[in-house]
């Protein structure tokens, strides 16, 4: 049985070589050098019978013909070195690849149709992958550094071969893939030290210079927990693009982590509040005849977008009574993928509910002017230790002219506070840098949407992790149209 069992083992190896692995042969690897001969020899063909790409071609020629000279009088030894069949891999897979996608941009040309249709489809992704995994095997087992190897060494010995910036960015992203974080971070730091400007052309055509380098790190540094390091990786990469470089996914995470590293300082009380002559404390009397009758007590924190904290909204038999109404109805929420963006529970109450929640409704319509009668039900949440939601907007933008609005698109908040928290459970504002502490029949509007109607990206809100005690809270979720701004009282 043993037996029939390494015989089944040995006959998949045999299925593999004839499947022409080209990582696990050195034979096969020389063989590859011909295909990049070929490749280049229709590249300088084509080199010459252009105008705008000859200095870029000419780059490349270049770069590829240094490298030929050094493996046309042995190919299989030149080929036995794994710092030149890993780089030989990788332009084959996904140099080539390019390359061929920036010749097809003019097509016509004889020399430029024998390039564009040459087939590369007998190198795969899992050659790659092989060759990859291949030196990054020898390595481990001879406990190598990966700056030594990049620059030729191997086992104490220098030899006339280095890895480029491109093949350190390719061994990082595949040991992102691998989970192997920080090994990854490692060989990309070697990419920068590794890379080179006179080859910047070639850097651009392929999407390998530095940009790309700090893009990668930026990512794999969030896979290691480094948000702070990550977050300066994504900076230098929009900082270090090219004209018409796309870097808008490292820009979009560098102000995420901006955003994560203020709502942190919000939820540990760092923050302070504005101080600015344009806000006010005062006594909201108008845009009622309730508030006329009985004016709160109203914080100003932001204009724009307006957030402010009117005092003593919800009485104590109020706060009761949303208290006991939602004990049985509670449900648990959870994030995604197990990341606690959100971990709370939560209960819908109708407006009719009871007197009390009428009450409460009425006066939240004489608070913000807003009409509720389009909204969501009213939604008690509550928080025990460590519970909270992470930052997210409460908006959703409609598409135009759409009527009638998703009840998604909500153009203002209410927070009712139910109950003090010993220690933390902080409302977070990371774009405003606010950290607002809950305060027990206090009631925290803001505008999720600006006067155009526009979801407003400033409104991104947080509730942080509960620390000691436990958060009630209720929410009031304002929905309707863009009509809603303009039947809003005016106020001064």
């Amino acid at each position: 049985m043993l037996f029939s069992c390494w015989l089944l083992l040995c006959c998949g190896l045999v299925v593999a070589v004839e499947e022409q692995h080209y990582a696990t042969s050195t034979r096969h690897l020389a063989f590859l050098l011909q295909v990049e001969d070929e490749l280049l020899a229709h590249l300088r063909q084509y080199a010459a019978k252009l105008q705008q790409k000859v200095h870029t071609m000419r780059v490349l020629q270049a770069e590829w013909l240094a490298r030929r000279l050094a493996a046309r009088a042995d190919p299989v030894s030149y080929a036995a070195n794994p710092l030149r069949s890993l780089p030989l891999m990788r332009r084959m897979h996904v140099d080539a690849r390019k390359w061929l996608n920036f010749a097809r941009l003019e097509l016509g040309q004889e020399s430029l149709k024998q390039l564009s249709e040459y087939e590369l489809g007998v190198i795969t992704a899992v050659d790659l992958k092989e060759a990859a995994n291949g030196l990054l095997h020898i390595q481990e087992t001879y406990d190598l550094h990966e700056r030594d190897m990049a620059r030729g060494k191997l086992h104490h010995k220098q030899y006339n071969s280095r890895l480029s910036a491109a093949d350190c960015l390719t061994l990082g992203a595949h040991l992102e893939d691998l989970k192997k974080g920080p090994l990854a971070c490692r060989w990309l730091e070697v990419a920068l030290e590794q890379y080179e400007d006179k080859w910047q052309p070639i850097d651009w055509l392929l999407q390998t210079g530095r940009s790309q380098i700090w893009q990668q790190l930026g990512l794999t540094r969030i896979m290691t927990h480094d948000l702070h390091g990550s977050r300066a990786a994504f900076t230098k990469a929009v900082e270090l693009a090219s004209e018409g470089e796309d870097v808008a996914i490292a820009q979009h995470l560098a102000d995420n982590l901006g955003h994560h590293f203020v709502h942190q300082r919000n939820c540990q009380g760092r923050s302070r509040l504005p101080v600015q002559s344009s806000l006010r404390c005062h006594y909201a009397a108008e845009g009622s005849a309730y508030l006329r009758l009985a004016p709160l007590r109203m914080e100003q924190l932001s204009l724009d977008p307006l957030v402010a904290i009117y005092h003593e909204v919800v009485s104590a038999a109020e706060q009761q009574d949303l208290l006991s109404l939602s004990q049985t109805q509670l449900q648990r929420h959870r994030g995604h993928r197990h990341d606690a963006v959100r971990t709370f529970a939560s209960a819908e109450l109708a407006s009719n509910a009871t007197l009390h929640v009428e009450r409460l409704h009425l006066r939240l319509e004489d608070i913000t002017g807003l009409d509720l009668a389009e909204s969501e039900p009213l939604r008690v949440l509550n928080y025990g230790i460590g519970g909270q939601y992470y930052i997210h907007e409460d908006c959703k933008q409609p598409q135009p002219h759409v009527e009638p609005y998703p009840k998604e698109y909500r153009l203002a908040t209410v927070l009712l506070y139910l109950s003090d928290v010993r220690l933390g459970g902080y409302t977070s504002f990371p774009a405003l840098g606010l950290g607002i502490r809950p305060q027990r029949g206090s009631a925290l509007v803001w505008h999720n949407a600006n006067n155009a109607g526009n979801c407003d990206f400033k409104a991104l809100h947080a509730a942080c992790p509960v620390l000691l005690g436990t958060r009630w809270v209720a929410s009031k979720w304002i929905s309707g149209s863009g009509d809603q701004w303009r039947r809003k009282p005016c106020r001064k």
